[in-house]
């Protein structure tokens, strides 16, 4: 699963480096891409598949894929390693950022990482000690790789989902770092943001790592004034970052 952040494509304003084809077509296998067109369908060459599987068949044909599927993320860190030696940039399916014996880190992907980035090298400066795991590879979710990145001196996690599953007991990044993690004494709780594109701001980043190290709240938003259900957290506004814009 490839996932993208439309707000950098509807609100963000930055530079890029394009990758040139030849860049990245050395690391594509073309016989095995050749073979994968040869099995798609034409009208050429008229086929009939799959017209029925019944219970007889199908429940093992669905766990037999099962091998494929743990092969991904070994797959997908070899080429991102091979990429990244190639571009210069560290990228693995799951990224950490921030300070090396930090207690209270965010799990998040996406564009609000950039913000929280920004937030941490704020509040460490400042005395603070947290981080940030980045989420490059969400499907298939890789346990090893999280717990490759997850340094040993965090005691307590959130987890942000721009989403909201109602009637779920949280959602869906948040529930995969709880099995992730559901051997260790770490404390994770859950909590929204950015929905339909509300802004995050670095406050409301810190108020997240305010909560970590005080009052814990689970299934807490960030973003909006709660006054219903009282999840949301409390904002300190006078906290901002002075930042000169990068693409002027």
């Amino acid at each position: 699963m490839h996932f993208f952040d439309g707000f950098r494509t509807s609100h963000e304003i930055n530079k890029i480096e394009v990758l040139e084809k030849e860049d990245f077509a050395k690391y594509l296998d073309k016989e095995a891409l050749d073979k994968f067109r040869a099995k798609a369908l034409n009208p050429m060459t008229p086929t009939i598949m799959g017209t029925a599987q019944n219970g007889d068949v199908y429940f093992q044909a669905t766990e037999v894929r099962n091998k494929y599927y743990e092969n991904v993320p070994d797959i997908v860190n070899d080429y991102m390693e091979k990429l990244g030696k190639e571009i210069g940039i560290d990228y693995k399916p799951f990224n950490y950022y921030g300070s090396s014996n930090a207690k209270e880190i965010i799990v998040a992907m996406g564009s609000v990482c950039e913000t929280i980035k920004e937030t941490i090298d704020v509040l460490n400066n400042k005395g603070y000690n947290v981080g940030l795991i980045e989420v490059h590879l969400y499907r298939p979710f890789s346990t090893k790789y999280l717990l490759n990145v997850l340094p040993k001196t965090v005691e307590k996690v959130a987890v942000l989902d721009r989403t909201k599953e109602p009637g779920s007991i949280g959602e869906p990044l948040y529930l995969d770092i709880v099995d992730a993690i559901k051997n260790t004494n770490i404390k994770v709780v859950g909590g929204r943001y950015g929905l339909s594109s509300k802004d995050t701001s670095p406050s409301q980043i810190k108020a997240v790592y305010d909560m970590l190290k005080g009052e814990i709240k689970d299934r807490f938003t960030i973003g909006i004034i709660d006054d219903v259900t009282n999840l949301s957290l409390l904002v300190d506004k006078s906290f901002k970052i002075d930042k000169a814009l990068e693409f002027l």
